[in-house]
């Protein structure tokens, strides 16, 4: 597929079991901590999310929400020409999981809970990415002008030239707007907004021995992570709220990761806000204020995907299970996390804080990069 255009849509082609089905995933917490906002918002019926025809191996790749009870019918399902598939590769982690299985294109099958269907897999991205500076997000409803001057940001002050969306069912508008809105960035060689139509996950916090009911965004970024963006250059894993900025007119975001000896930096920032006026929903360009003193936020990462930690699989605010190296933090760029640039998911979003401080250099950078409110 290395002709693949700027702005195409892929359809994930996973798996979800019917609301009849008998066989579901069971719950990862006790009945006592089942909350109506968890039982409203947990994946029981997602078996995977995506499988991708990988044909340098000839497997297939299967990615899915922890698949706890259902591991075991989904692996004596799987088969090829009438009989049962021989070993397969099961990688688990906190919040995912991927399984390899090697097998002809076309002739895989899966017979779950007495359904028999033959399995759907999509051909891989990775050569429409391989050697570009890649973009890496999750949307939801985000607005479509935020999107573009998102990524128009990044391309400029980064050196971005490829984008990887995953749209978690967006109601506000249809994938092929956000294709739209991407298509005409002057230096973006390739886009790809994946349909992810799947339940996001439970937003409150599990307890310390409670597997994470949070499936969704790490599935993503790792499908991503072993097929489109497998020989990209370095990937820049933000979302559309946030915004990279070099600090000393130094390296890039993808410059550093590329130089780091283990493949990958951690990102620090601070939260930015559109001013005490604000009740809702503003764009880059508002936030123009930041607490005194500023307010650390949550921090991200720049990643080369064949590097030695990328290996350990990607999460959203870090790189494998544990904290990363120290060798990985870095003071070139620097997050700016905007906090009123969003439809308001999380509650408290749009409170506004006592100690704001209007920012005359911030007001100047988003004068430069974000001229649209």
């Amino acid at each position: 597929m290395s002709g693949t255009a700027i702005g195409q849509v892929i359809h994930s082609t996973g798996r979800v079991l019917p609301e009849t089905s008998a066989l579901l995933r069971d719950h990862v917490r006790p009945a006592a901590r089942r909350s109506a906002h968890y039982l409203d918002r947990y994946d029981r019926h997602t078996l995977y999310f995506d499988c991708v025809y990988l044909p340098e191996d000839g497997s297939y790749l299967f990615t899915a929400p922890r698949l706890l009870n259902l591991w075991k019918p989904f692996r004596a399902g799987l088969s090829v020409d009438g009989k049962p598939v021989g070993r397969v590769r099961r990688r688990t982690w906190l919040r995912y999981e991927q399984v390899t299985v090697r097998a002809p294109a076309g002739r895989l099958r899966l017979n779950f809970d007495g359904d028999d269907q033959p399995v759907v897999a999509r051909p891989s991205l990775a050569p429409a990415f391989a050697g570009l500076n890649c973009l890496l997000t999750v949307n939801k409803n985000n607005d479509l002008d935020w999107i573009a001057n998102w990524a128009a940001y990044h391309v400029a002050a980064q050196g971005a030239n490829g984008v990887i969306l995953f749209d978690n069912g967006s109601t506000a508008y249809g994938v092929q707007d956000i294709c739209a809105a991407l298509s005409g960035l002057a230096g973006l060689k390739t886009a790809v907004v994946y349909a992810a139509p799947y339940p996001y996950g439970p937003s409150d916090k599990s307890s310390r021995f409670e597997v994470s009911p949070r499936f969704f965004q790490s599935a993503m970024l790792n499908i991503a992570r072993r097929d489109a963006l497998s020989g990209a250059r370095a990937v820049l894993n933000i979302d559309i709220d946030e915004v990279v900025r070099r600090t000393d007119g130094g390296p890039s975001a993808f410059d550093l990761a590329t130089q780091n000896p283990l493949g990958m930096v951690m990102i620090d920032g601070t939260w930015a806000y559109p001013g005490p006026e604000a009740t809702g929903p503003v764009g880059h360009a508002a936030h123009v204020w930041q607490q005194v003193p500023p307010r650390g936020c949550n921090p991200k990462w720049c990643a080369v995907p064949g590097g030695w930690m990328s290996r350990l699989g990607w999460s959203v605010h870090q790189i494998g299970p544990v904290r990363v190296p120290p060798t990985t933090a870095q003071t070139q760029v620097q997050l700016l996390h905007c906090r009123g640039t969003s439809t308001g998911w999380k509650s408290q979003r749009f409170k506004t804080p006592k100690t704001l401080e209007h920012s005359a250099e911030l007001a100047r950078f988003m004068a430069r990069n974000f001229p649209c409110i």
